[in-house]
């Protein structure tokens, strides 16, 4: 989510800029981002959409205001528009307002000033005032605070506008300057820094007469509108005009050999401020040497050759400029830099040595910049190293060169999206990137925002001025040909990356192809020995050797410690182009093969590890690759699916697309608990994706599986329908019973069980139940018999019958126990804190949840903490605990953070309850609402009754008779349905009855 304020106020809405609809929209959103990330009063909006005068519905209106503003957002849960506390705050981090953003880019111009970095100061101001297109907020009605942020935003601008200027005349363009500056001074008559720079730019651009006549004429109107005099920076600037004298001539023949700096340059700020610095210092204890490596096309040389141009007043003896590729020789540069230092070519001697020793004599006390441009080998550099501490060395190279002594390395990596995306409008125009910024953003991407592949794609672009963007984006969609549209001239992407490949010898080069055959995004060492059926550390070795050729990227460490490689998108397309080409189809599948089978078997192993099963586990007959310390690597379970959880994706999509269903279904069975336990959102489409896989490959163990599985993991989910869960149950129970698979008959009727419950048809429901208990104990699944007398303990409960309940919430507790299963002994303590709080022992409830909580917190299980804590929160909230609103609140706040539907909803009705004891009804009602829908969209027919009844009460103590009785009375019915007749009858005795104070339903 994006949001633009420095013009007309402008929300991107994923595909294009749009303008809010509507005054009062636009002007609650400018009151949110005048203050993003802070709660805003509801009363600060209804002052600023009608000032001291509001209509008697205001509040309604900018509730109104509110939901129009969030659907425009796609805001469907309240997360980015949140309301807390009777006000409203805007959840976006400072990089999503370009407001914030050009202030933060101007907070680093000033750091960079302050070291003395002027340059980089320019380039960071340059790119914070191009956010601006127009008056602070346009379109929205002026308030005092829009007002006041609109007067210091553009105090602001007209800053940065100084430091953009200083910067452009210390980098020799006055004349550029003036036409701009005669504008702004004509338009801020009395800034003096606009004075200042205009009188400077007169003078340096030739215009000296001009100058002086400007300060005199300024210097009047001071005196005759304000009576002062001019400051003492201008007047400073004014004495040095007239005090000027005659430079002297620079100096002649030092060498300057730099290759021209490409005008259309771009990003890499942080870079060329740090090195900039580096080189430029006074203080030369010994000769400097800044190597810099990267892959092909990334952009070394352009980099190198922007920071020579930079520093060339540093080193006003000269810049040299040796190009590495091919052949080319120490000796044979070291030949060419002596005759540009005016050695007669004759007086060259031919030995390397003595040619060492002349150059080191020559630029013994002279400054010079020596720029080594591919070099291969730490010897080649070492030969044109001068030895004077007055002079400097860069190198580029894709090798990274250890071996050099005292040098600073840099790696360079691609772009930032905003630097390519800068790049590429440089070259078609910033127009087209205007006219369609979503295919420009989307051609950077594909091209990795490699700046070769950037420039390529944009040369292409801009030969054909025709063309939309959109066109271009669709013909680098392709992968198969993504690299023939990278090709303009004697620039080829294709050619840049073969030649590194070429360098290589025969098993990396087998590695590399099979690596480029992963969908994975990253992946983990032992990978390379698994597609190569190379031993580990043979296979690492050769892994680190194309991390050296800057062909393979080491992304830092996983879990244990152990570091993740990856390859940039282009090179893993050149690299499958190479494999499918060299490598027979066999060979290939069989690479795959045992690569998803090593993240199967590491899979199961994490799996063994977590603190809970949800469903028994069914691993699918294929073959394993397991590789060495896979105790060790998933030491940590979770950190471990964390690490893998993109590649365990990706295999599975692979996988099922090539038709290797056992894999697929495999790998997600195999994260089902992970997937379950952390909420994740790819748990159901990678199910789905396998499940596909099963069907097609007529698998009916992993089509069970994958439906059980898909049963299980709809729980808690308010966007899931109970249908498709009873659905996938049934069908799963079906095939089990073919298969006579009784642990997952077992599972399944418990799953067809759980969603009859949430449904309320409690008879159903133990029918199925009592069913998958008698399976289970036949065929000695202890986990089976847990969650069938959990769920027991729970419709007891729900039904009223609480002595029954805490007999079965007893009898799964010495099972969770024996089974030792944090999460198990964590949801049945939950289940009996909440038994006991409905029957009314408060102290041994609360004893119970409390332990639920830490054991909660100690398994690392989110979702389950958010829930205890918003039950032990109800629980305080029911007996006035002075604990009970801080508890509630981070029950919620955790939930929220978890998108955990249920456990929001357990929190709200506490709070409802909360508000209204303590006499806030209406944000008790409003509380109790929000509950009730949850309720609703999780299907979950006991808990809509629960928080139905609680808001009938609080409408009837709110005195709102009208809507007790309506609620109410749906509360009786509810309830009656489910068969807890004790508690229908404790709300039909509170239903209140026009004309008298209470009555029955």
């Amino acid at each position: 989510m994006r949001f633009r304020c420095l013009g007309p106020l402008e929300v991107w809405d994923g595909d294009r800029w749009v303008s809010p609809g509507g005054r009062k929209v636009r002007g609650v959103l400018a009151a949110l981002l005048v203050r993003a990330g802070q709660n805003v009063p509801a009363d600060h909006l209804v002052h600023e959409l009608w000032g001291e005068e509001p209509p008697a519905s205001c509040r309604t209106l900018v509730r109104g205001y509110v939901l129009s503003l969030r659907r425009l957002l796609g805001d469907r849960d309240a997360g980015v528009v949140q309301y807390r506390n009777g006000g409203y705050r805007l959840n976006v981090g400072r990089d999503a307002v370009d407001a914030t953003c050009f202030e933060d880019l101007c907070d680093e111009g000033a750091r960079l000033r302050a070291r003395g970095d002027a340059a980089g100061a320019s380039l960071l101001v340059r790119r914070a005032l191009s956010l601006w297109r127009g008056p602070v907020l346009a379109d929205v009605p002026v308030t005092p605070s829009v007002a006041t942020y609109a007067d210091v935003l553009d105090e602001r601008r007209l800053a940065a506008l100084e430091w953009r200027m200083e910067g452009d005349l210390a980098e020799g363009r006055p004349g550029d300057l003036v036409k701009e500056l005669v504008s702004l001074v004509a338009e801020h008559p009395f800034r003096e820094g606009f004075a200042v720079l205009l009188v400077r730019a007169l003078h340096l651009a030739g215009r000296r007469p001009e100058a002086l006549r400007f300060f005199a004429d300024h210097r009047r109107r001071l005196r005759e509108d304000l009576g002062v005099d001019p400051g003492p920076e201008l007047r400073r600037v004014h004495q040095e005009i007239l005090l000027e004298e005659r430079r002297p001539a620079p100096p002649v023949r030092a060498p300057a050999q730099t290759p021209p700096c490409l005008p259309d340059f771009t990003g890499r700020e942080k870079e060329i401020g740090h090195w900039t610095a580096v080189l430029a210092a006074d203080e030369r204890r010994a000769l400097r040497t800044v190597a810099i490596s990267g892959r092909a096309g990334v952009g070394k040389t352009t980099l190198a050759v922007h920071l020579a141009h930079r520093l060339r007043e540093s080193y006003p003896d000269g810049q040299l400029c040796a190009d590495f590729t091919g052949h080319t020789t120490p000796a044979a540069v070291l030949g060419q830099f002596l005759r540009a230092l005016g050695v007669p070519g004759p007086a060259v001697p031919e030995p390397l040595t003595e040619r060492v020793q002349l150059y080191r004599s020559l630029l013994a006390d002279r400054r010079v910049l020596v720029l080594a441009d591919n070099a291969d080998a730490e010897a080649q550099v070492r030969a044109i190293q001068p030895g004077s501490a007055g002079c400097a060395v860069l190198v580029t190279s894709r090798k990274r060169l250890l071996g050099l002594e005292s040098a600073h390395f840099v790696d360079l990596d691609v772009l930032e999206p905003g630097a390519a995306l800068d790049l590429f409008a440089g070259i078609v125009t910033a127009e087209r990137v205007e006219g369609e910024p979503g295919a420009a953003l989307e051609i950077v991407e594909l091209c990795g925002r490699l700046p070769l592949a950037v420039r390529i794609a944009g040369a292409r672009a801009a030969a054909r001025p025709g063309w939309r963007l959109s066109a271009v984006a669709a013909d680098l969609r392709d992968e198969a040909s993504r690299l023939d549209h990278l090709r303009a001239g004697d620039l080829d992407v294709r050619a840049a990356i073969g030649t590194s490949y070429a360098g290589l010898e025969q098993p990396q080069r087998r590695l590399f192809r099979l690596l480029g055959l992963l969908d994975a995004p990253d992946f983990p060492a032992w990978t390379a020995a698994a597609l190569t059926g190379a031993p580990e550390r043979v296979a690492e070795a050769w892994l680190l050797s194309l991390v050296d050729a800057r062909l393979v990227d080491e992304i830092g460490p996983g879990p244990a410690g152990r570091a993740r490689f990856r390859l940039h998108e282009l090179i893993r397309i050149f690299a499958r182009d190479r494999a499918e080409t060299e490598d027979d189809a066999h060979a290939r599948r069989a690479a795959l093969s045992r690569a998803f089978g090593g993240w199967l078997s590491l899979a199961e192993e994490a799996d063994t590890r977590l603190p809970a099963r949800t469903v028994a586990a069914l691993p699918p007959a294929v073959a394993r690759w397991r590789p060495h310390a896979a105790e060790s690597a998933v030491s940590d379970p979770f950190a471990w699916f964390e690490a893998e959880r993109q590649a365990i994706a990706a295999s599975v999509r692979q996988s099922a697309a090539m038709g290797a269903a056992g894999y697929a279904w495999g790998l997600a069975a195999a994260a089902q608990t992970f997937y379950e336990l952390r909420d994740a959102p790819e748990g159901t489409r990678t199910h789905r994706l396998a499940l596909a896989a099963c069907r097609a490959a007529g698998d009916r163990l992993g089509e069970a599986t994958m439906l059980r599985n898909l049963a299980d993991l709809h729980s808690g989910k308010s966007d899931a329908d109970l249908d498709d869960k009873i659905e996938s149950a049934g069908t799963s129970l079906r095939i089990f019973r073919e298969l006579g698979e009784r642990r997952g008959e077992a599972d399944a009727l418990y799953l067809c069980g759980d969603a009859h419950r949430l449904r309320g048809d409690y008879e159903r429901a133990l029918s199925r139940l009592r069913e998958s208990l008698r399976i289970a104990r036949s065929c000695g699944y202890p986990l089976g018999e847990l969650h069938v007398l959990q769920q027991f303990g729970i419709i007891d409960n729900e039904r009223g019958r609480h002595d029954e309940a805490l007999g079965h919430a007893r009898q799964a507790m010495v099972i969770a126990e024996k089974l030792a299963s944090p999460r198990d002994e964590c949801v049945v303590r939950t289940l009996l804190g909440v038994i006991c709080k409905r029957s009314g022992r408060f102290a041994e409830g609360a004893e119970q949840l409390r332990r639920a909580v830490a054991k909660a917190r100690s398994s690392a299980d989110p979702l389950l903490e958010a829930q205890t804590l918003a039950h032990l929160g109800q629980l305080y909230a029911d007996h006035g605990h002075p604990d009970a609103r801080q508890t509630l609140e981070r029950g919620l706040a955790a939930s929220s953070a978890c998108h955990y539907d249920f456990g929001r909803a357990v929190a709200l009705h506490g709070l409802g309850l909360l508000e209204s004891a303590e006499g806030r009804h209406e944000q008790g009602v409003g509380r109790l609402r929000a509950a009730a829908e949850l309720w609703e969209r999780l299907q979950n027919a006991y808990g809509r009754a629960r928080t139905l009844g609680a808001l009938g009460e609080t409408y009837a103590r709110s005195g709102d008779l009208t809507a007790a009785h309506r609620t109410l009375a749906e509360a009786c019915r509810q309830y009656r349905e489910l068969g807890n007749e004790a508690e229908a009858a404790r709300l039909a005795a509170l239903v209140p009855q026009p004309g008298a104070p209470a009555g029955g339903c």
